[in-house]
């Protein structure tokens, strides 16, 4: 297994703790709107006291999910969401809010 093998594995984020979606203008022009999900920050298996992450999907600018790594909850949430605010200075025009996220009311 290589070193960028051990993280988990994840196909769907199981326990969001926010969920939108953002219009923006891409740097290229476009508009578009990604859906951003941050799930709640979970111990690494067997690294409780060493190693958390924080499971972030960001439609069109990150393949899949991310577990974004921390040293404890509070960090592996702040690095995600360091991810989340690069992902905001890239684009121009953000416009939060651009459609319920799907299983949510208006």
């Amino acid at each position: 297994m290589s070193n960028q093998d051990w993280r988990p594995r994840l196909t769907t984020i199981d326990d969001p703790i926010a969920d939108d979606r953002w219009s923006h203008t891409t740097q290229e022009g476009e508009t578009k709107v990604s859906r951003i999900v941050v799930g709640r920050p979970q111990p690494l298996p067997g690294e409780a006291d060493r190693a958390w992450y924080c499971p972030l999907s960001i439609e069109g600018y990150l393949p899949g999910i991310k577990c974004v790594m921390g040293v404890g909850p509070v960090d592996a949430l702040m690095n995600a969401m360091t991810l989340v605010r690069r992902f905001f200075e890239e684009h121009s025009e953000v416009t939060p809010r651009a459609g319920e996220p799907p299983g949510q009311d208006s």
